[in-house]
């Protein structure tokens, strides 16, 4: 395989199939040509900067899947990039955000700036520990944009309706109106004489049945007055929600 042709295959592909995006800061020219050839042969399209200051000009123009960061840097440092990135951009609000730096040994350096970055590794690295932790890193973006996303909300009883005025000719409509209008005249009938004979289970049945048709067929007026069981008043709601 062709160096070409290496870098054309994308082992982390976005969920819609094309290549993800990473913004690398690094300011040793070395360093920074070895470790863009190695994300781009795993198949990442990289823009690579010389210092934190041009990696959050770049975070702030552009969407990126991986944000990876120098700490030692010229003008601004990765500490500094990585923090005011995600105080600044919502938009990178489910993008993981690494360190590459040689300062990892430092256990107590390391514990000044971790709270900065979601990982790190340490420099210089391999292809073998880039590959594991850009895996975890596009594992993390992908489960904390699913958690993101807004679910949708359930269709509505009026989305219903007017669905299914919409799919059925204007005739069908208007024969299912109309059954629906004896029907509820019915059930107005069987409330009221419930009441005249204090059967409340009836009555209670009666009302049930009542509001769930009317909600059904967008009687909203009926399904209130059903709640409250006045007959007297329901029987002329009915008749006008027939006639409308």
């Amino acid at each position: 395989m062709t160096a070409s042709s290496a870098a054309r295959t994308v082992i982390f592909p976005r969920p819609d199939g094309k290549p993800r995006r990473v913004l690398y800061a690094e300011d040793q020219e070395t360093s920074r040509v070895v470790t863009k050839a190695m994300l781009e042969r795993m198949g990442f399209l990289v823009d690579a900067v010389e210092d934190g200051e041009l990696a959050l000009h770049a975070a702030r123009n552009d969407n990126y899947d991986v944000i990876l960061l120098d700490i030692e840097m010229p003008v601004m440092d990765g500490v500094t990039a990585a923090r005011m990135i995600r105080a600044e951009l919502e938009h990178v609000a489910s993008t993981p955000i690494l360190a590459l730096s040689a300062f990892l040994a430092d256990s107590t350096e390391h514990s000044i700036w971790r709270d900065a970055f979601d990982s790190a590794l340490p420099k210089p690295t391999t292809t073998r520990e880039l590959f594991k932790v850009m895996h975890a890193a596009v594992t993390s973006r992908d489960t904390r944009a699913k958690a993101a996303k807004p679910k949708q909300a359930a269709p509505s009883m009026t989305d219903y309706l007017n669905a299914l005025k919409t799919s059925l000719p204007s005739g069908l409509w208007r024969r299912l109106s109309a059954t629906a209008a004896q029907d509820m005249h019915h059930l107005v009938n069987v409330l009221g004489a419930a009441q005249q004979t204090n059967d409340k289970d009836l009555c209670a049945e009666a009302a049930r049945k009542l509001i769930q048709m009317a909600t059904t067929f967008g009687a909203a007026k009926v399904a209130e007055l059903a709640r409250n069981a006045e007959v007297a008043v329901l029987r002329r709601e009915v008749t006008n929600w027939a006639m409308g």
